[in-house]
């Protein structure tokens, strides 16, 4: 075991393991950010993880500033609409995992997501288009045309094909559409970032 450490040392490899203790997280959750590109990783022909301590010091960069972003900042407020229990649970744990100034909230049912918009204006709106309470679609079309939203960050995720949104009318210009199998954390962490940033400029 010592020889194989010192020749992973060696090569700058780690694996997932030590990555989850020097970052004081779970194997999972590791593994969660090589699936999302934030850690360059290949798998051994044995099928075992190797993380390049390059992109492992890139990431503790990245974490660093994020806290120090969360410290100094006001808070993103989030609120993600979905549907499905098992996908919650994905979304709260991966964005609690970013480290970033947010405020998330998670809600099942298309009208309370409508409430919760009115009484505290989220800074950005994640939401799935097909939901078994109401048309998506047309969700969000009523709230891009209310100038009450302007301001609001939207995305859709959905397993929709681009045709079959075309079908249904179309989503407004300023939503964002990303897909769900997999649903494109690293670029949705980003574009938080990025509204973090605008926010308090």
């Amino acid at each position: 075991m010592a020889t194989k450490k010192l020749a992973l040392n060696a090569l700058d490899l780690m694996t997932t393991s030590d990555v989850a203790k020097e970052l004081g997280v779970t194997i999972r959750s590791v593994q969660l950010w090589v699936d999302q590109g934030a850690l360059d990783a290949w798998k051994t022909p044995g099928g075992h993880r190797r993380i390049s301590r390059e992109s492992f010091n890139k990431m503790i960069k990245v974490r660093t500033s994020s806290r120090k972003m969360a410290e100094d900042t006001t808070q993103l407020k989030v609120l993600v609409l979905e549907n499905d229990e098992a996908m919650q649970t994905h979304y709260r744990k991966t964005i609690e995992a970013w480290d970033l100034p947010i405020t998330l909230t998670l809600l099942r049912n298309s009208c309370q997501a409508f409430v919760d918009i009115c009484l505290h204006r989220p800074d950005i709106l994640v939401t799935e288009l097909i939901m078994p309470d109401m048309d998506g679609l047309a969700m969000l079309r009523a709230l891009c045309n209310a100038e009450a939203f302007s301001q609001m960050a939207i995305v859709a995720v959905t397993t929709m094909s681009p045709e079959e949104i075309r079908q249904k009318g179309g989503l407004p210009k300023r939503v964002c559409l990303y897909g769900k199998n997999p649903v494109p954390f690293w670029e949705m962490k980003e574009l938080m970032r990025g509204l973090i940033e605008s926010k308090n400029e």
